[in-house]
């Protein structure tokens, strides 16, 4: 029997996560875990490379956004990382017998190439009111990869969002999950056990959120979280809740820009569901998935951006208008004890050691060092005074080079001190205009401090407008430490627009 540890995380960004750590390896053993689910990865796959999707000791498997939608290419994205010893003719339950994208079973039915369709048919009852495209548009935003570890079935979700006044998003949410449902059914009909992890962008509870209203849980997504419940019908355990159903300020993600972990000013958006017959094949009350084989779940809050005894935001000059360095999420853990081995099985061939664009990547860095060794190898064999194309010999290049190499140092250092002195006056230039601009900056209301200077970014009749906002970090409002919500535009006109 064997324990496991399963991690997800929404990274905001794998290639930042990466640079954060060092390396891809760095990032993963950093976890200590068997399998690790990446939300939000931003990577297309013709970004692949081999140091972004490729660690020594794991296996890994990616769902990319293949949408060409105006603000969605190069968005959202999901990944699996499995650690194994042996991707052949392995007993290891971490390393999945089969791998899936997607989870409506359309991309089954597309060529690796360019996803055009071959054929399709339905995978699950009750698609049959859905056509192809509209199938593929659902896992078109690379939001779901399906790892199957003989003895459960895991789902990596990264869930959409929707703004209540986006129609057209908020019906593709209610599709998406509508679908995953009856994915989930299907295969608990078939007496399969299921892990659903992942940023699911929905805080279920009012103890899920930092400022839940009263009308907080009547929203028909939180209802919909709700009734997949065992408390309520359903067939899943909320695991988190399960080990800690009254724990407060449990949260897992902060706005991005506004500070707010500094006062744990968050929601819990990323989830550990679990369902299905525990593995000791009793029937009895009290038998389940959750209740034999999870022996933890818990929030990672080392990896919060916010660390304790850290400068306040508002006084510490590089977080005032930028962000800090991490994603705005927290990881979640599981922890999962008395796992038989698997049956001897190989890695899936939906492995990114099998993609074409790592493949091929990796076979074009070999052919290009090779035929520079190559070249090298010849250099040498050929003596010291080989002729050149040109008719030299090989010590009056020699010399023509080292004349070239001194003519080329003086242009540089001509070049280095006209870049100096460029950077000198465009330093003092914007420390005149740094100046300038703190002479002009409004103090906010509630601390009688500096304000910080933003832009709006949503799309609206003020967009790129500049204003100004209290520099503190967001919080409760009862909190006088807080943000105090102090704003005002940069100039009459922007107040005009709005």
């Amino acid at each position: 029997m064997n324990r496991m540890k399963i991690v997800t995380y929404n990274v905001n960004g794998l290639r930042p996560r990466i640079s954060q750590f060092g390396s891809l390896r760095k990032l993963l053993d950093s976890f200590d875990a068997d399998i690790i689910c990446f939300q939000e990865t931003k990577l297309s796959r013709q970004e692949f490379r081999a140091d972004l999707v490729q660690a020594e000791g794991y296996e890994s498997f990616f769902s990319c956004t293949r949408t060409t939608e105006k603000g969605r290419t190069g968005y959202s994205g999901v990944a699996t990382f499995c650690r194994v010893n042996s991707v052949f003719s392995s007993n290891e339950v971490s390393l999945p017998v089969s791998a899936e994208e997607g989870f409506t079973g359309v991309l089954k039915d597309f060529s690796v190439s360019g996803y055009k369709k071959v054929e399709y048919s339905p995978l699950i009852e009750g698609l049959e009111d859905f056509s192809a495209d509209e199938l593929l548009k659902i896992d078109g935003e690379g939001r779901c990869i399906i790892t199957d570890h003989e003895h459960f079935v895991l789902f990596n979700i990264y869930g959409p969002r929707a703004v209540a006044d986006d129609t057209e998003r908020i019906q593709f949410k209610h599709n998406f999950f509508n679908i995953l449902q009856k994915r989930w059914e299907s295969l608990l009909h078939q007496g399969r056990r299921i892990f659903v992890v992942g940023d699911l962008n929905i805080s279920p509870f009012a103890i899920d959120c930092c400022d839940a209203g009263p009308d907080f849980e009547k929203n028909k997504f939180k209802s919909w979280f709700r009734s997949l419940l065992v408390d309520n019908g359903g067939a899943f355990f909320d695991v988190f809740r399960e080990k800690h159903p009254q724990r407060r300020e449990a949260y897992t993600c902060w706005p991005t820009n506004s500070g707010a972990e500094e006062f744990n000013f968050g929601t819990r958006i990323d989830h550990i569901l679990g369902a299905g017959p525990c593995l000791h094949k009793e029937e009895t009350q009290g038998h389940s998935l959750v209740a034999c084989h999870v022996k933890e779940c818990d929030i990672l809050d080392q990896f919060k951006r916010w660390k304790p005894g850290s400068t306040p935001r508002h006084k510490e000059q590089k977080t005032r208008n930028g962000k800090m360095e991490g994603s705005d999420h927290a990881p979640v853990y599981v922890s999962l004890v008395d796992i038989p081995n698997a049956q001897q099985h190989s890695t899936p061939s939906l492995s990114t050691r099998y993609c074409p664009q790592v493949y091929g990547c990796q076979q074009t860095l070999v052919s290009m060092f090779a035929r520079r060794q190559s070249a090298e190898d010849s250099n040498l064999s050929g003596g010291s005074n080989f002729i050149s194309d040109d008719g030299c010999e090989h010590n009056e290049v020699k010399e023509l080079q080292e004349k070239a190499t001194k003519q080329c140092g003086l242009v540089q250092d001509d070049m280095s001190q006209a870049a100096e002195k460029k950077n000198n006056n465009a330093l003092v230039e914007w420390q005149r205009i740094q100046q300038l601009m703190q002479t002009s900056i409004p103090l906010c209301k509630g601390h009688k401090e500096p304000c910080v200077s933003r832009v709006v970014k949503k799309p609206g009749p003020t967009l790129g407008q500049r204003f100004y906002a209290c520099a503190r970090a967001e919080g409760p409002a009862s909190n006088p430490e807080a943000n105090c919500g102090f704003f005002k535009w940069a100039t009459a006109k922007s107040k005009k627009k709005r």
